[in-house]
């Protein structure tokens, strides 16, 4: 079956500029050997089209439609619902649009009950993002090569930057020792375009081709304020891309996940690709399949505080976590996700 996933051009240009993908949407092109497209290419020729339906795509399916009026389209509704109402004064427009889909499926439990009961007469699977585990699980280290602190992962959505750094500040107390603590997965230019900053001591660097050193994020000073060492994180790690994503992920020796909002959970699917131990929010599916031991409630810092303690202490539990994770991953993986999806087209 001939298929093509449609997606926005940040999307698509994402895509082209990279050999694989980090855990999401665009993993669906390589797990069922889909064309990767953007609505004004030629769309024709196609037995079936995935596109997730949010705020720049309600448009897509019936330019979709007319293109290939004989197709099969599978629409994703990929918000959470949590947050829908900061993005759609009501969600009409949402409702019919999903109605014009042959498939729909969500990618995260509590969403599938949303999407039921604001579409009642409509079948609606549950189908989680893939993961290239392939790729992602080679930048896996033995435990004595993570030798960057603890990552604590910024929101797009939620925000949780001040109390995830308390947390880390009530581990060392906890543990009697520093820890370096860095925020990573940060939107640079999302964050500037809200005016949004983080106290930071460092940031990332990289070679300048110099012999120096330059930020490896250029427009680092546009979301960071320069803070004194104790005042605010030790450092920031945007997402740049691919391969540093995880290269870098995979050296942390624990991480930090407070995130409110009902989602998959992906970072908890990168940690776990790479095999980094996670305090997970309970929020999220995949820290009912990956992280057990770990699930915290976002809402209530000693739990997260008492998790990562023991990861940091009790090395038996840290590798009892991180070979559950390893071995749960598979769930996520390729294989597994060309099956769900092959049931939701049938």
């Amino acid at each position: 079956m001939k298929g093509a996933l449609v997606v926005p051009s940040e999307f698509a240009e994402h895509s082209r500029a990279h050999g694989w993908e980090i855990s999401g949407l665009l993993n669906w092109g390589p797990a069922m050997d889909w064309d990767i497209l953007q609505i004004n290419e030629d769309l024709g020729g196609y037995d079936v089209y995935l596109t997730n339906v949010s705020s720049t795509e309600t448009e897509y399916i019936p330019v979709i439609r007319m293109a290939a009026p004989d197709a099969k389209i599978v629409a994703c509704f990929d918000y959470g619902f949590d947050i829908v109402g900061d993005y759609f004064l009501t969600l009409e427009r949402v409702k019919r649009v999903l109605s014009w889909a042959d498939r729909l499926f969500s990618v995260n439990r509590n969403q599938l009950d949303w999407l039921r009961t604001i579409l009642p007469d409509r079948k609606i699977a549950h189908c989680p993002h893939p993961v290239d585990v392939e790729h992602a699980s080679a930048y896996r280290r033995p435990p004595e090569g993570r030798d960057l602190g603890v990552a604590a992962m910024w929101h797009q959505y939620d925000n949780q930057h001040v109390q995830s750094l308390e947390v880390l500040r009530a581990v060392e107390r906890e543990i009697g020792r520093p820890i370096h603590k860095v925020l990573v997965g940060l939107k640079g230019r999302h964050m500037a375009e809200r005016g949004m900053r983080v106290p930071t001591s460092a940031v990332a660097m990289t070679d300048d081709g110099k012999g120096g050193q330059r930020p490896l994020d250029p427009d680092s000073g546009r979301y960071t304020v320069e803070a004194p060492p104790g005042a605010g994180w030790d450092g920031v790690l945007p997402y740049v891309g691919v391969q540093p994503w995880y290269d870098s992920l995979s050296r942390f020796r624990a991480a930090l996940d407070l995130y409110t909002v009902n989602s998959i959970g992906r970072f908890g699917m990168d940690c776990a690709a790479v095999g980094v131990p996670l305090a997970a929010s309970n929020m999220s599916d995949s820290s009912d399949v990956l992280w057990p031991q770990t699930r915290v409630n976002p809402f209530e810092p000693r739990g997260a505080v008492r998790v990562l303690s023991r990861l940091l202490t009790d090395r038996e539990f840290y590798g009892q976590v991180e070979r559950i994770a390893v071995g749960k991953v598979a769930f996520y993986n390729f294989e597994r996700s060309r099956q769900r999806m092959e049931e939701v087209l049938r």
